[in-house]
């Protein structure tokens, strides 16, 4: 059934040119059971790779082999070569350059045509094949016959083996389909070095993880363990605060005590002064209503000397005519004679009752122009004295408006030192509160220090225990 299985198209080698046309089933079977231990045992990818190139390659007596793997939507070379010792790197330089350089999208040339259809393919003769992007290369380093197998994983091909001969060759489809086992133990390798890789990343990042966690939690244990210093720095220096809030706060206390009993007697005192200045007002205004009464008299009594002025100046105007009178009675008299001495006499008395009447009335005018003068002089004091006490009754009675403000100011701010007193009571209940959360923040921050130790003692064990642990996971 295997037998000859490679065969020479050309006519001079159709005879002769296949070094395993005999070989047997038990061959082909070494060659499956080489591979599959070399896919078991593997370690490494690319020299388990590399092995089972060399292996179909010596069990085809095709000298030289080639990986491509895929990468996306694109294969490219894998730098896995599989090169017969008798071939020497200068005879094949171009065209390994050429492969290695060229990166095949799905579908363009052999290497795409393959990982889309996902079975294998066998070139008799690559520089007449149409669609080959590396004939020229091939060529001028003597490659001829070439098949590609696909490595597919999981429905997928993720790469492709591709073997070449100098000869114009070709394998029949029963071998094609027997060295897709090949294919698969590829798969098997690249599938293992896929899990290999998944599994180191997996362990690295759950160790890089872990390890963040541990450096994040140690960070946060030196921030702790720091803001636990401020923390202690800041309650010693609120302690101190709060003892001297606590002195400031009895002393604030006392004081306004005192001043809540003083402004009690200051408000008594203006109590006193509001009765003081409402009697005063009421005696201002008694005074000053009699002083307006006496200027009221004082204006009758200059009017009543006015009519005295007038009748003395009538009593003067009489006493001129009675001593006109007399002294026309006189001259009669005397014209008479003898006769008229009697009247004469009486003329006389006459004329010196008018005399004394004028002189009497001239010094009672004079007298009364003093009284007058004195009157006026009174009524203008009065007048005086009147207009100042309404003013002083306007004083009054502003001293007590302000006295009453002022008495009104008093209660007030006696209710505002009671109202002080009772928040500075509530101000020391307060402080002592203060002192005594102080007392407990300094044991909760004595007790987080000693947490803040022993945590970051347990993530320097875990941090150890992972490390172990990822090792442990990485040699299995």
């Amino acid at each position: 059934m295997f037998a000859g299985f490679i065969r020479s198209i050309s006519p001079e080698n159709d005879q002769g040119l296949s070094p395993h046309k005999d070989a047997g089933l038990a061959d082909v079977l070494r060659l499956l059971r080489k591979v599959g231990a070399v896919a078991d045992e593997a370690s490494d990818r690319d020299g388990a790779i590399l092995a089972i190139l060399t292996a179909v390659c010596d069990y085809c007596a095709w000298p030289i082999g080639h990986a491509y793997v895929r990468d996306g939507e694109h294969l490219s070379s894998a730098g896995i070569w599989s090169i017969d010792g008798n071939i020497s790197t200068a005879d094949l330089a171009e065209f390994r350059t050429q492969s290695e350089e060229t990166v095949f999208a799905l579908g363009q040339g052999l290497i795409g045509t393959v990982a889309v259809r996902g079975e294998p393919v066998c070139i008799e003769d690559v520089t007449q094949k149409d669609g080959f992007l590396r004939a020229a290369s091939a060529a001028r380093n003597g490659l001829r016959g070439c098949f590609a197998l696909p490595v597919k994983l999981g429905g997928q091909t993720v790469a492709v083996i591709e073997f070449f001969s100098p000869e114009i060759a070709k394998l029949d489809a029963e071998l094609l389909e027997l060295l897709g086992f090949v294919g698969g133990q590829v798969a098997r390798v690249i599938e293992r070095d896929d899990v290999l890789k998944s599994r180191e990343k997996l362990a690295s990042d759950f160790e890089n993880q872990v390890q963040g966690t541990v450096g994040m939690l140690g960070a946060a244990v030196s921030q702790m363990r720091s803001a636990l210093d401020v923390l202690g720095n800041s309650n010693k220096r609120t302690e101190f605060c709060g003892t001297a809030i606590d002195q400031s706060a009895s002393s604030a206390l006392s004081n306004i005590e005192n001043v809540a009993d003083h402004m009690e007697t200051l408000q008594g005192e203006l109590a006193d002064v509001g009765r003081d200045a409402g009697e005063t007002v009421k005696t201002t205004h008694v005074i000053g209503q009699q002083a307006r009464d006496m200027r009221d008299g004082f204006a009758a009594l200059q009017d009543r000397a006015a009519d005295a002025e007038k009748m003395l100046s009538s009593i003067a105007a009489i006493a001129a005519q009675i001593k006109m009178l007399g002294l026309n009675a006189s001259i009669e008299a005397a014209r008479v004679g003898e006769a008229g001495k009697g009247f004469a006499i009486v003329a006389k008395e006459v004329k010196a009752l008018a005399g004394q009447s004028a002189t009497a009335t001239e010094e009672i005018a004079h007298w009364m122009n003093g009284m007058t003068e004195a009157i006026s002089k009174a009524g203008g004091d009065i007048e005086h004295i009147a207009i100042a006490m309404d003013g002083l009754q306007q004083r009054a009675e502003a001293t007590a408006v302000q006295t009453d403000r002022q008495a009104e100011i008093c209660m007030s701010v006696a209710r505002d030192a009671d109202a002080a007193l009772a928040e500075a009571r509530k101000v020391g209940d307060s402080v002592v509160e203060i002192n005594q959360a102080i007392h407990h923040a300094t044991t909760v921050s004595t007790e987080l220090g000693e947490a803040a130790i022993n945590l970051e003692g347990q993530g320097a064990e875990l941090s150890a225990r992972v490390e172990g642990f990822v090792g442990k996971i990485l040699v299995m």
